[in-house]
């Protein structure tokens, strides 16, 4: 069972929502649009879910993920009450200190260290960044040390990389949109980094850039 945490605020994460919509699986606990709330997803919390799974697409920041209403739904200071979590965020900044946070605190904390693109809902690409972003949300609980991490950030890699190919196949070259689509494909694998419980440092795919211009 996972915490499928998905708020719809503006554009960018009206996108995340509409994509998502596409990901729900039989047993995620849906937490959507107006309902994902921090008050909600703490009330879902607290009743000590045995999965401890949380795929959040949202907003963030270096130390929050945040709601629908744009406030803080996940801190720093609610690490020490969830440990034991593996977390998920397609969300801007979070890999860089809730992360670590989270993981001092024994949860494993999959998130990006820079800004990201939502990925875009229009039909033909709909599927393309579904399938991309649904592989991601099956697949990133069985990243638990830096073997199984590593192999994870290998998924993560050749899905961008698909999703890519795919985008090239469909004619997004020539989209107005063209540099954001696949400015999404590349961040979903370059930027993503994991922290786990007792490392000092987080861990990124071997390929990815150390940094780049355009995040």
């Amino acid at each position: 069972m996972t915490i499928f945490f998905v708020p719809s605020s503006d554009s960018q994460t009206a996108s995340n929502h509409a994509v998502a919509l596409h990901m729900v699986s039989q047993g995620d606990v849906q937490i959507f649009a107006d309902h994902a709330t921090r008050a909600r997803l703490h009330s879902e919390l607290q009743g000590n879910p045995s999965d401890k799974q949380i795929f959040a697409m949202a907003h963030g920041s270096s130390t929050a993920l945040k709601d629908t209403n744009k406030e803080e739904a996940l801190t720093t200071a609610d690490a020490v009450f969830l440990q034991g979590y593996r977390v998920f965020s397609w969300a801007c900044l979070t890999a860089n200190e809730l992360g670590k946070v989270f993981a001092a605190n024994g949860s494993v904390w999959w998130g990006y260290d820079c800004p990201i693109t939502a990925p875009d809902e229009r039909d033909p690409y709909l599927v393309v960044f579904r399938d991309a972003l649904l592989s991601l949300k099956n697949f990133f609980a069985t990243g638990v040390d830096p073997a199984s991490a590593y192999a994870v950030l290998e998924r993560a890699r050749a899905e961008g990389l698909l999703a890519e190919q795919l985008l090239h196949a469909l004619g997004a070259s020539d989209d107005v949109e063209a540099m954001a689509l696949f400015s999404c494909c590349n961040q979903m694998w370059e930027h993503l980094r994991v922290w786990l419980p007792g490392h000092s440092q987080m861990i990124a795919h071997p390929d990815a850039p150390s940094s780049s211009i355009f995040g």
